[in-house]
């Protein structure tokens, strides 16, 4: 994509995207951590047992989903840098 495009997709630009960097940066250069305080959890949900009814039914469900989700792969490390 050209940058003209990518200024447009960004909320706040190319020169938000680029602010925002260089504060991260920074913080990170000084031993701050933007994730401080926080803790993270489990969210709720629900477990199938793999060939059930339930399961199936559910993924019936999800599969016309499938074009509208995002998956995140995390690789790499223990997450020490996170405060893990």
């Amino acid at each position: 994509a050209s940058l003209v495009e990518m200024n447009k997709l960004l909320p706040d630009g190319l020169l938000g995207y680029i602010t925002t960097a260089k504060k991260l940066l920074k913080d990170s250069k000084q031993g701050l951590n933007p994730l401080d305080g926080w803790v993270p959890s489990v969210p709720s949900g629900e477990a199938f047992e793999l060939g059930s009814s339930d399961f199936y039914q559910t993924e019936a469900m999800g599969m016309p989903e499938l074009g509208s989700v995002g998956f995140v792969l995390v690789a790499g490390g223990l997450g020490e840098r996170l405060g893990y």
